[in-house]
């Protein structure tokens, strides 16, 4: 592999490092040409090897500190569409916190305003969350309340955290962040009350309402966030969004 690494053919690279997985050998023995890789300053085979897992995922913080004195930068996306290794370590706390005190950024965007904040308010514990909130989180960037619609539980518990701290409840989704709007506007972009309407949360919805969410708002495609939850057969929400929409004309 640190041959192949060598020649800096990325191709050849990700051909053989696939070879390699399939065999089901211990990732870290790949830990010599990670270092190489950031020696070399070859930033997509770093960001291939920490994709895959290698010292994010096995929570090898004495590895990362070695790749930080060979240069690493800790805030370099792993890819264009994915965030820096901040956004891999977000089931573990220590690891979170460990990150931040190297200086991992909880808003460094990739290409599309996504950042390891964003990983973190959908997939993340409430600790981590405030955490990543504390040390500089901002709600402002990585599209959080859409994202954190999404999570399996706590859904209501991350939407208060971010909503008290000046997160946009009305703002859909990419609408202050061009490059992501053109990649995605085909896909009707809403705002978090319409996600959580396509979702078919109903609690999330109530709460959203309650929170001052503008049932009025309609997509690119003319829909409102009714029509979402109608089109995705959540009948309960379509009554819902009714009755708000009737006391509004009143």
């Amino acid at each position: 592999m640190e041959a192949v690494c060598a020649v800096h053919d990325l191709p050849r690279f990700k051909s053989t490092f696939d070879a390699w997985t399939s065999l089901n050998l211990d990732i870290h023995e790949l830990d010599s040409v990670m270092i190489q890789a950031v020696r070399q300053d070859q930033k997509d085979v770093v960001a291939e090897l920490l994709q895959q897992g290698l010292s994010i995922r096995h929570r090898s913080k004495e590895f990362l500190n070695i790749l930080l004195q060979h240069g690493w930068d800790v805030n370099q996306p792993t890819s264009e569409l994915k965030p820096p290794a901040l956004g891999y370590a977000m089931d573990d706390y220590e690891m979170t916190l460990w990150l931040l005190d190297h200086g991992a950024d909880p808003n460094k965007q990739c290409s599309i305003d996504l950042t390891p904040l964003s990983h973190a308010v959908e997939q993340a514990s409430l600790a981590t969350i405030q955490l990543l909130l504390d040390r500089g989180g901002d709600v402002h960037q990585g599209q959080l309340l859409h994202h954190a619609v999404a999570r399996p539980t706590d859904t209501i518990k991350v939407l208060a955290m971010l909503l008290e701290r000046g997160a946009p409840l009305n703002s859909t989704m990419y609408e202050k962040h061009y490059a992501s709007w053109r990649l995605y506007y085909f896909m009707g972009l809403g705002t978090a009350l319409h996600k959580a309407a396509e979702l078919g949360k109903a609690d999330v919805v109530r709460y959203l309402v309650d929170q001052g969410a503008d049932v009025g708002i309609k997509v690119a495609t003319n829909r409102s966030a009714r029509d979402w939850a109608a089109l995705n057969n959540h009948q309960e929400i379509v009554e819902l969004l009714q009755s708000v929409e009737r006391r509004h004309r009143l």
